[in-house]
């Protein structure tokens, strides 16, 4: 079998729980995130931050075990996992961090974030040429968040992640207050991810009570990319893509078979607009912005697969493994997309598992 050459354009750290009580700021340690063993009368390991509980693995054998891979938090485990699949590198994004945008204190989430992303650098900086570490960056306060850009940008991280949608208390992202932020980000060229399970809304949250609570769940996992799409179209609409031309977003983990249907229902409603009587005006359609602008990773979307040359999109999607979580093929990614990919175009293919994560992050890697 040929192998394909592979960047993972959506990969996962197990981040160790130490490292948060360790690395945060002295006033913080107490209230740092933490593993808790056997938690409220439920046995196996819980991740536990403020109000928020995790229980992320038990002990049953099983996809739950995964998660365990050295390689989530050892540089030469993770290399040598990415050898043993033919990657040749990887876009490194947070585990229990996610858990962490929902924090309403500001000061504690930035110096949450903060452990993490000097964790996170550190991590990359074993092998810069082949992993690439994705921020997190808190925008409760415009400014902090922009300067703590800056200083991760400094520190050799080649990308970060905000909230999908940001806390009902806070301004929309289409809003002229976080404009330094973009200027910031498109200044420094790093790649800005909507990550799934990050949204900043008290409805955002799986925690669900009562009748049919797992119903409730499930819905609320099919429906998730929902707002990492909200916020690309009122970034498109607010007129922030036309502001900040050179601003590059990404929609993580999110799937790409939705694309074509949300780009033409997008640019049917602005056509709409003097119809309707709106004074709305933009140099470009809705659909122009975001194949300028826009890229989108996914794991498993067949139907994205049948359906992506209807977005125009063919350089903006990226393959990802999900590694190390239970989601992922490890270490069987190589027969995956031997299947899945078996009628894209080679061409296609390439772009879509390597070149365009590769041009997006700056990998030296032979193209």
């Amino acid at each position: 079998m040929d192998l394909y050459r592979i960047i993972d354009a959506d990969a996962h750290m197990s981040e160790p729980f130490e490292m948060w009580a360790s690395r945060i700021a002295p006033k913080f340690r107490d209230r740092a995130p933490r593993l808790v063993r056997d938690y409220g009368g439920k046995s196996g390991a819980f991740f536990v931050f403020e109000d928020f509980v995790t229980h992320f693995s038990s002990e049953r054998e099983g996809a739950s075990q995964d998660m365990k891979r050295p390689g989530g938090w050892d540089p030469a485990e993770r290399l040598k996992d990415m050898e043993l699949e033919g990657i040749d590198a990887a876009v490194l994004y947070t585990t229990y961090g996610f858990t962490l945008f929902a924090c309403q204190d500001a000061e504690l989430q930035e110096a949450c974030f903060r452990a993490y992303n000097d964790w996170l650098a550190e991590f990359c900086s074993y092998a810069p040429k082949r992993l690439a570490g994705i921020a997190m960056i808190s925008l409760y306060d415009v400014e902090r968040g922009r300067r703590e850009l800056e200083r991760v940008g400094k520190r050799g991280l080649r990308g970060a992640m905000i909230w999908s949608t940001p806390p009902d208390t806070l301004p929309p992202y289409y809003s002229s207050v976080y404009d330094p932020f973009w200027a910031t980000v498109q200044e420094l060229q790093l790649p800005l991810s909507l990550h799934l399970n990050t949204g900043g809304r008290r409805s955002s949250a799986y925690t669900i009570a009562g009748e049919n609570a797992i119903g409730q769940v499930y819905t609320k996992m099919v429906m998730a990319q929902h707002e990492v799409q909200e916020s690309i179209l009122s970034l498109i609409f607010g007129g922030v893509l036309e502001r900040f031309p050179r601003l590059k977003l990404v929609s993580a983990e999110g799937d790409i078979a939705w694309i074509p249907h949300l780009l033409a229902r997008a640019d049917k409603y602005y056509a709409s607009r003097t119809r309707r009587g709106h004074n709305l005006s933009l140099p470009m359609a809705p659909s122009e912005y975001f194949r300028r602008q826009v890229w989108a990773t996914f794991i498993k979307d067949p139907l994205g697969l049948q359906t992506y040359q209807y977005g125009g999109c063919v350089d903006k999607i990226m393959w990802s493994t999900d590694y190390p979580h239970p989601a992922s093929f490890f270490p069987h990614s190589q027969d995956i997309l031997q299947q899945d990919f078996v009628d894209v175009p080679e061409d296609d293919k390439h772009k879509i598992v390597y070149a365009n994560a590769a041009k997006l992050y700056g990998f030296d890697v032979p193209n």
